[in-house]
């Protein structure tokens, strides 16, 4: 059977179901309603329904069908009128819900379905008891990764296929190994001579920093969502995570560090993406590309910023500061922003003849249920606490604000040579009018051996980088 697409819309009295099932045979409809499951049949589509509040069938709901459209168009009372009935937007809460089950070591996680229970109540103390664990298993957090580090298959049997994508074998390597090797990675990555190219030419990067970002403009309440996002959403299983506090974390932090990747790549393309988009939020995210996790913003955006100075085409602090700047937008704004920011990721994935969609299965598929889902006032303490955060030349830990001052010295050097040079050639010039050809040539050469022995300095002798 086919899910359709729908939209759920409310007033004080009422709930406006819309279905569009264009291919319908309207001689099998059947709709069903008990409290607050709506149950929508008519071959080939089905649609069952779990609400945050109770409906009723009375004399008072009405249907129709637009034959032009496809639509089916369903009027619900409210069991108790003016009651307002929570994200009706987030369509994904709304379908029959699916539970994490935890089996013996060993084995993978399953999804169990349930259809009798409330989403918001489904195995609740379970999850409680889950995050309440003091005694989870580190081995399986340590060789873990994906979203939340659940997954735990043998990596070695697809890693072959991925080789563009991550750069270990999470299976292999452990989550302190892998934050070790990143970094020495990304220090015999890092390119001085790129990063002062970008430093001293600027022009183009100062364009695209005085861009004004979509987000700047935007306000927590002028959203809906797209027909093409909310086909994606009624896609979406329905499930209810159960994850330790520290996975928790882990998942937040990996969001900003998402996030800021690929407002990276957005500024940098002049906010019109292009077919390097996808390599580009690859490879500034660590969360992505080493599979690394990270225990608070701080820590997520500094390894952020690092990359962002090392990998892409433009490497300039300035613009990552600026589009640190568009993340805190993006943070401030509604998390329906964030979601729809996770869908044209997993857009971007799917494009491309490098294996990237199977970031889509780890990580983002999963973050875009997960948010629908998570603990809205830890999300705000988060974003209170990045709202705040600086981060600096310093703590990056590549030296920056030293090559920065060394090139402004030879800098210096370089022009107060040029300006000796300058004199001296006034000086033969007013010379040569006051003496003889013979007498002239020879003070210029006494001038100039000289200047040489003047400029012969050690001091002068810079680093080849700075040459």
């Amino acid at each position: 059977m086919i899910t359709p697409r729908f939209k759920l819309t409310q007033d004080d009295n009422f709930v406006f179901i819309n279905i569009r099932a264009p291919y319908s045979n309207l001689r099998e409809l059947d709709i069903y309603v008990d409290e607050n499951v709506f149950l929508f049949s008519c071959k080939p589509y089905y649609l069952r329904l779990i609400l945050p509040g109770n409906i009723i069938e009375n004399e008072r709901m009405k249907t129709s069908f637009d034959t032009d459209l496809g639509e089916f168009s369903f009027t619900c009372p409210k069991q108790n009128p003016g009651e307002h009935f929570k994200d009706l937007d987030l369509i994904t809460k709304l379908l029959v819900p699916k539970v994490e089950a935890q089996l013996n070591e060993g084995t993978i996680n399953i999804e169990v379905l349930s259809e009798n229970v409330n989403d918001n109540d489904v195995n609740i103390n379970n999850c409680e008891d889950h995050l309440n664990n003091d005694n989870i298993d580190r081995t399986n957090l340590n060789y873990g990764f994906g979203f939340a580090l659940r997954a735990r298959k043998d990596f070695v049997k697809i890693s072959s296929m991925f080789d563009d994508v991550f750069e270990i074998d999470p299976c292999q390597v452990a989550l302190l190994e892998r934050r070790k090797l990143r970094i020495q990675y990304e220090q015999g990555k890092f390119n001085v001579d790129h990063y002062i190219a970008d430093f001293s030419e600027d022009a183009e990067i100062n364009e695209i920093i005085a861009l004004q970002s979509p987000w700047a403009r935007l306000s927590k309440s002028d959203f809906s969502f797209t027909d093409h996002e909310l086909d994606f959403l009624k896609d979406l299983p329905n499930i209810q995570y159960c994850i330790s506090e520290e996975q928790n974390n882990y998942c937040m932090n990996g969001l900003l560090d998402i996030l800021f990747a690929y407002c990276y790549d957005q500024r940098s393309t002049c906010f019109e993406k292009n077919i390097e988009s996808g390599w580009t939020i690859v490879k500034l995210a660590a969360t992505l590309n080493w599979l690394d996790v990270f225990d608070s913003p701080k820590e997520a955006l500094t390894t952020s910023f690092r990359r962002s100075v090392i990998y892409p085409l433009y490497r300039n602090f300035n613009l990552s500061q600026k589009v640190f700047e568009d993340l805190k937008h993006i943070i401030s704004l509604d998390e329906r922003y964030i979601i729809r920011i996770l869908i044209d990721i997993h857009q971007i994935f799917l494009k491309g003849d490098c294996c990237r969609y199977i970031l889509n299965n780890l990580f983002i598929r999963d973050y875009i249920t997960y948010i629908m889902k998570w603990h809205k006032d830890l999300w705000q303490s988060l974003v209170q606490e990045t709202l705040k955060l600086e981060i600096r030349k310093e703590d990056l830990g590549l030296n920056l604000q030293e090559i920065e001052n060394d090139f402004k010295l030879h800098e210096k050097f370089a022009a107060m040579k040029l300006d000796v040079e300058r004199d001296s050639d006034d000086s033969e010039y007013t010379s040569s009018e006051d003496t003889s050809d013979d007498s002239s040539s020879s003070e210029y050469s006494t001038d100039s051996e000289t200047d040489s022995d003047d400029y012969s300095d050690p001091a002068y002798n810079l680093p080849e980088h700075l040459k």
